[in-house]
Protein backbone atom coordinates (compact mmCIF):
# COMPACT_ATOMS: atom_id res chain seq x y z
CA UNK A 1 0.00 0.00 0.00
CA UNK A 2 2.57 2.61 0.69
CA UNK A 3 4.56 1.89 -2.30
CA UNK A 4 1.35 1.89 -4.79
CA UNK A 5 0.61 5.41 -2.89
CA UNK A 6 4.06 6.75 -3.57
CA UNK A 7 4.53 7.45 0.59
CA UNK A 8 8.52 6.68 0.14
CA UNK A 9 10.87 7.06 -2.32
CA UNK A 10 11.06 3.48 -3.96
CA UNK A 11 13.56 1.31 -1.90
CA UNK A 12 13.72 3.49 1.25
CA UNK A 13 11.67 0.80 3.01
CA UNK A 14 12.58 -3.21 2.73
CA UNK A 15 10.06 -6.03 4.52
CA UNK A 16 11.41 -9.36 4.81
CA UNK A 17 9.41 -12.29 6.72
CA UNK A 18 11.71 -15.39 6.54
CA UNK A 19 15.06 -15.97 5.47
CA UNK A 20 16.76 -13.14 4.03
CA UNK A 21 19.48 -15.16 2.50
CA UNK A 22 22.51 -13.35 1.89
CA UNK A 23 20.91 -9.89 2.03
CA UNK A 24 22.18 -8.99 5.57
CA UNK A 25 25.66 -9.34 4.17
CA UNK A 26 25.28 -6.54 1.79
CA UNK A 27 24.04 -4.00 4.66
CA UNK A 28 26.55 -0.78 4.61
CA UNK A 29 26.54 2.89 6.73
CA UNK A 30 23.49 3.92 5.75
CA UNK A 31 21.57 1.16 6.41
CA UNK A 32 19.59 0.52 9.23
CA UNK A 33 18.66 -3.06 10.41
CA UNK A 34 15.84 -3.59 12.23
CA UNK A 35 14.49 -7.06 14.35
CA UNK A 36 11.67 -8.07 16.60
CA UNK A 37 12.66 -11.82 18.26
CA UNK A 38 15.17 -13.55 20.32
CA UNK A 39 17.85 -12.20 21.90
CA UNK A 40 20.19 -14.78 20.32
CA UNK A 41 19.48 -14.15 16.55
CA UNK A 42 19.55 -10.20 18.12
CA UNK A 43 23.61 -11.20 19.22
CA UNK A 44 23.74 -12.71 15.88
CA UNK A 45 22.97 -10.27 13.34
CA UNK A 46 25.30 -7.17 15.73
CA UNK A 47 28.11 -9.25 15.09
CA UNK A 48 27.47 -9.71 11.38
CA UNK A 49 30.80 -8.45 8.93
CA UNK A 50 28.64 -5.68 7.59
CA UNK A 51 27.48 -4.35 10.41
CA UNK A 52 30.31 -4.44 12.64
CA UNK A 53 32.50 -3.30 9.31
CA UNK A 54 30.66 -0.28 8.77
CA UNK A 55 28.30 0.36 11.87
CA UNK A 56 25.37 -0.35 10.60
CA UNK A 57 22.45 0.73 13.14
CA UNK A 58 20.67 -2.01 14.17
CA UNK A 59 17.14 -1.69 16.70
CA UNK A 60 16.05 -4.89 18.74
CA UNK A 61 13.00 -5.80 20.20
CA UNK A 62 13.86 -8.80 21.77
CA UNK A 63 12.96 -11.38 24.56
CA UNK A 64 10.66 -8.76 26.79
CA UNK A 65 9.86 -9.82 30.09
CA UNK A 66 6.74 -7.66 30.80
CA UNK A 67 4.86 -8.16 33.41
CA UNK A 68 1.24 -6.95 34.79
CA UNK A 69 1.53 -6.23 38.84
CA UNK A 70 -1.17 -4.99 40.79
CA UNK A 71 -0.38 -3.15 43.86
CA UNK A 72 -1.74 -4.92 47.46
CA UNK A 73 -3.67 -0.80 47.91
CA UNK A 74 -5.99 -1.38 45.33
CA UNK A 75 -9.63 -1.90 45.76
CA UNK A 76 -11.89 -4.58 44.42
CA UNK A 77 -14.19 -2.36 41.85
CA UNK A 78 -12.29 0.54 41.56
CA UNK A 79 -11.13 1.88 38.95
CA UNK A 80 -7.67 1.08 38.94
CA UNK A 81 -8.78 -2.42 39.74
CA UNK A 82 -11.22 -2.39 36.66
CA UNK A 83 -8.39 -0.51 34.49
CA UNK A 84 -6.12 -3.39 35.55
CA UNK A 85 -8.46 -6.44 34.19
CA UNK A 86 -9.48 -4.58 30.81
CA UNK A 87 -5.85 -3.84 30.21
CA UNK A 88 -4.79 -7.51 31.32
CA UNK A 89 -7.75 -8.78 28.79
CA UNK A 90 -6.61 -6.47 25.96
CA UNK A 91 -3.17 -7.31 26.22
CA UNK A 92 -3.43 -11.05 26.33
CA UNK A 93 -5.70 -10.80 23.16
CA UNK A 94 -4.92 -7.78 21.05
CA UNK A 95 -2.72 -9.74 18.02
CA UNK A 96 -3.48 -12.60 19.22
CA UNK A 97 -0.96 -11.97 22.01
CA UNK A 98 1.88 -11.93 19.14
CA UNK A 99 3.69 -8.93 20.07
CA UNK A 100 7.09 -8.39 21.90
CA UNK A 101 5.74 -5.96 24.56
CA UNK A 102 3.15 -8.53 25.49
CA UNK A 103 2.85 -9.31 29.08
CA UNK A 104 4.32 -13.01 30.31
CA UNK A 105 2.97 -12.53 33.81
CA UNK A 106 0.43 -11.37 36.22
CA UNK A 107 1.00 -10.70 39.51
CA UNK A 108 -1.44 -9.84 41.73
CA UNK A 109 -1.44 -9.99 45.98
CA UNK A 110 -2.61 -13.59 47.19
CA UNK A 111 -6.07 -11.92 48.88
CA UNK A 112 -6.51 -10.72 45.43
CA UNK A 113 -6.62 -13.62 43.54
CA UNK A 114 -9.58 -15.26 43.27
CA UNK A 115 -11.38 -11.57 42.45
CA UNK A 116 -8.92 -11.04 39.43
CA UNK A 117 -9.13 -14.46 38.17
CA UNK A 118 -12.66 -14.34 38.16
CA UNK A 119 -12.91 -10.74 36.59
CA UNK A 120 -10.44 -11.66 33.87
CA UNK A 121 -12.13 -15.24 33.03
CA UNK A 122 -15.49 -13.14 32.40
CA UNK A 123 -13.68 -10.53 30.22
CA UNK A 124 -11.74 -13.62 28.24
CA UNK A 125 -15.17 -15.70 28.32
CA UNK A 126 -16.68 -12.84 25.62
CA UNK A 127 -13.71 -13.14 23.40
CA UNK A 128 -14.38 -14.51 19.86
CA UNK A 129 -11.63 -16.19 18.00
CA UNK A 130 -11.87 -16.07 14.26
CA UNK A 131 -11.87 -14.35 11.47
CA UNK A 132 -10.80 -10.48 12.18
CA UNK A 133 -12.89 -8.55 9.09
CA UNK A 134 -15.80 -11.03 10.32
CA UNK A 135 -18.63 -8.79 12.57
CA UNK A 136 -18.60 -10.27 15.86
CA UNK A 137 -14.71 -11.38 16.41
CA UNK A 138 -12.76 -9.72 19.02
CA UNK A 139 -9.42 -11.70 18.47
CA UNK A 140 -7.95 -13.42 15.19
CA UNK A 141 -6.36 -16.52 15.07
CA UNK A 142 -2.79 -17.64 14.79
CA UNK A 143 -0.92 -17.25 12.03
CA UNK A 144 0.50 -20.94 11.24
CA UNK A 145 -0.02 -24.55 12.07
CA UNK A 146 3.23 -24.50 13.91
CA UNK A 147 2.27 -21.44 15.93
CA UNK A 148 -1.33 -23.39 17.12
CA UNK A 149 1.38 -26.69 18.17
CA UNK A 150 3.32 -23.89 19.92
CA UNK A 151 0.84 -22.84 21.86
CA UNK A 152 -1.13 -25.85 22.47
CA UNK A 153 2.05 -27.41 23.46
CA UNK A 154 2.62 -24.46 25.86
CA UNK A 155 -1.13 -24.64 27.46
CA UNK A 156 0.10 -28.38 28.59
CA UNK A 157 3.07 -27.14 30.11
CA UNK A 158 1.02 -24.79 31.80
CA UNK A 159 -1.66 -27.29 32.72
CA UNK A 160 1.15 -29.12 35.15
CA UNK A 161 1.51 -26.26 37.35
CA UNK A 162 -1.79 -24.10 37.17
CA UNK A 163 -5.79 -24.66 36.79
CA UNK A 164 -7.85 -23.29 33.19
CA UNK A 165 -10.09 -20.91 33.66
CA UNK A 166 -11.24 -20.48 30.58
CA UNK A 167 -11.85 -22.51 27.74
CA UNK A 168 -12.95 -25.62 26.95
CA UNK A 169 -11.04 -27.25 29.48
CA UNK A 170 -12.51 -25.01 32.24
CA UNK A 171 -15.01 -25.86 34.72
CA UNK A 172 -18.77 -25.05 34.53
CA UNK A 173 -19.90 -21.74 36.12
Amino acid sequence: LWVEAKLLPEGALSLVVGAPGDLLHHLAGEDVLSFTGGGATAAELRALGAVVRDSVRVNVEADSLNAAVLGPDVELGSDTFLGFVRDVTRDMTQKTGQKCTAIRRVVVPHEHLTDVSEALADRLGDVVVGNPTADGVTMGPVSTAKQLRDVRAGIERLRAESRVLVGADAPAP
